[in-house]
């Protein structure tokens, strides 16, 4: 779903879980917000929502790495596996309700930066599609998600620098 891209337009906050935290541009680097504070709030709220359950704890465990610092990520980019029947289940039921989350992500984007939100989603939901038909390996699905989360942020960031 890309947990990373969209908790990118979170807000800041505390978490009491590793689980909850999402991925948050300091103030002082960062390039304008996406979205205005209630959003950016409502959209924090849905992801940590969403990496509450047990198959959001398997999946940044096992399969994809979601959360920041994830203590597996080396394994998991690196991983020859296909997913078990079981991954995979838990993959779609955790992807079920992160996508709850892509509704809030769109609210007031201009048309371009909507734009490239939704060529990441669409970009992203191959890659899940592909890794839960085993057709690529843990590790590769690792990888290009975060080759779309980056290409994605300079997308973005290019938007910004025309407006500048």
């Amino acid at each position: 779903m890309g947990i990373a891209f969209l908790s990118g337009c979170a807000t800041n906050i505390a978490p009491n879980n590793p689980v909850q935290v999402a991925k948050v541009p300091s103030p002082m680097t960062a390039p304008a917000p996406d979205h205005s504070g209630s959003v950016a709030k409502r959209l924090n709220d849905c992801i940590i929502r969403s990496n509450q359950s047990a198959d959001a704890m398997l999946v940044d465990s096992q399969i994809i790495a979601v959360t920041r610092n994830n203590s597996h990520a080396k394994a998991l980019f690196s991983s020859p596996d296909k997913l078990t029947d079981q991954q995979a289940k838990a993959l779609t039921s955790y992807l079920a309700e992160a996508n709850s989350c892509r509704p809030i992500a769109l609210e007031g984007l201009s048309p371009e930066k909507k734009a490239v939100y939704e060529d990441f989603f669409k970009k992203i939901d191959g890659v899940y599609t592909d890794l839960i038909a085993k057709k690529i390996t843990i590790g590769v699905a690792n990888q290009e998600r975060q080759l779309l989360t980056q290409d994605a942020h300079m997308k973005k960031l290019a938007l910004q620098s025309k407006k500048n």
